[in-house]
């Protein structure tokens, strides 16, 4: 790996602070899973995608390559600290969601870390999302409709919880806690 290409510790901090608060996100999504397929399935598209949260906000606060991938797999550790019997849930949200979230931003040649952008990457983790677990529950636990509707809660999650990421890493930025001293 090149200078150019290596992670700094100052990202690796950030990306761990981020990783601390939002793998406690991700527990709590974690621990609203199963309540909310038993109680209001058509919703749970939504708490799925609060994993969403650790990649979308490294991306918007340090806007560099890897740091969605490093901030998910740090928040699943947090997170399973705190929920063991999810640990393969939260390893799999660091490669189902890191992984799209990098690829994502690779496409836009980690150039493009617009809103607009990054909850367009939403939505398609949404989608994704929508059409593997999203179809499965509602499958199981509703009706066509329900089915659909749970599909879309799921897009519009994704979009919702990319904006919340901008919206925090925004108000990160300004209250200083995001400036960089490069030289």
């Amino acid at each position: 790996m090149s200078p150019k290409q290596r992670i700094s510790t100052r990202v690796l901090l950030i990306c761990a602070a981020i990783g601390v608060v939002t793998g406690l996100v991700s527990a709590l999504a974690g621990a609203l899973s199963g309540p909310t397929i038993i109680v209001a399935p058509v919703l749970y598209g939504i708490v799925l995608t609060a994993h969403a949260l650790p990649g979308v906000l490294a991306q918007a606060v340090l806007r560099e390559r890897w740091v969605a991938l490093i901030t998910h797999l740090l928040a699943a550790l947090v997170a399973s600290a705190t929920q063991p019997a999810f640990i393969g849930s939260y390893l799999a949200a660091v490669v189902i969601m890191g992984g799209v979230q990098e690829g994502w931003a690779a496409i836009g040649r980690y150039r493009r870390w617009s809103a607009g952008w990054l909850c367009s990457g939403g939505a398609i983790l949404g989608v994704i999302l929508g059409l593997t677990a999203g179809l499965i529950i509602g499958m199981k636990h509703l009706p066509w409709w329900g089915t659909i509707l749970s599909v879309a809660l799921t897009i519009i999650g994704g979009v919702v919880w990319s904006l919340v990421a901008v919206a925090v890493g925004r108000a990160l930025g300004r209250a200083g806690l995001t400036r960089t001293h490069r030289g």
